[in-house]
């Protein structure tokens, strides 16, 4: 009870109120302003700043009859999930080959949006010691993990510093990123060498290995892979896991 209530100190209420005008559509098509401010428990005034800015935002839509529906904004973004998770198929078989080739742990990374990356699918080996990701942490600051350097390397430089300008950078460890110079200097590798690496700055005594999978040369890959193990057992072998890690990738770029 206290954790929760700890978490709901940082909810920003505008937000949450706007996400539950959202959720009032999950079993109706439509509805008038009235119905949802009812339904919200507030004045007409505040309901209607609400979906006002959802409506200018392209999530909700505002018919002949002036009543709200769902707007294409959530189809697309929508859409965009199904795409992701629809090649959960096709690269869940080449992950596990790859766990089962270099026997440790082996992931499928995505953005959350362009200030998180968020795992898709993690293949554990047979293995008491072993990576393996904390569920209860959902998404991750891309310059603390070696997937998410890799994401990085392939945008914009434009991009890189509009993220660097916003980035908090939090010691986990004693070697974590911790300023701008050391971002760019790590995505300065990333595309000299075509992989990233997370010596220890995640969690301390972990490796983790990256590289970008990209549909289309110079475009911003959507996805990453990674092997993370101790690094006692990676650095002897890093070479090996890199090299299983481009063909790995270049597999998954053919099939997508």
């Amino acid at each position: 009870m206290q954790k929760n209530s700890e978490q709901a100190q940082y909810l920003l209420q505008s937000v949450d109120n706007a996400l539950c005008v959202l959720n009032l559509f999950d079993n109706t098509d439509k509805l008038s302003l009235t119905e949802i401010a009812a339904r919200m428990g507030m004045g007409k005034t505040t309901a209607l700043r609400l979906v006002y800015t959802l409506e200018m935002r392209g999530f909700l839509c505002r018919g002949e009859d002036n009543k709200y529906s769902l707007g294409m904004r959530l189809f697309t973004l929508g859409n965009r999930v199904y795409e992701q998770k629809a090649y959960l198929p096709v690269v869940k078989p080449l992950l596990d080959q790859l766990t089962e080739t270099v026997n440790e742990s082996a992931h499928l990374v995505t953005w959350e949006n362009r200030s998180r990356v968020i795992l898709l699918y993690e293949a554990l080996p047979h293995l008491s010691l072993r990576a393996e990701m904390d569920r209860s942490i959902s998404s991750r600051p891309p310059h603390l993990t070696s997937t998410g350097l890799a994401l990085l390397s392939t945008l914009s430089d434009e991009q890189i510093a509009a993220y660097a300008d916003s980035a908090i950078f939090e010691k986990r460890t004693e070697y974590s990123i911790s300023t701008r110079e050391q971002l760019e200097e790590d995505v300065r590798f990333v595309r000299s060498h075509g992989y990233a690496i997370n010596n220890q700055r995640f969690e301390q005594g972990m490796i983790s290995i990256a590289v970008p999978v990209q549909r289309t040369q110079n475009t911003p890959a959507d996805f990453a892979i990674s092997i993370s193990g101790p690094s006692t057992r990676i650095t002897g072998r890093q070479d090996a896991i890199v090299q299983a890690l481009f063909k790995t990738a270049q597999r998954i770029s053919e099939l997508l």
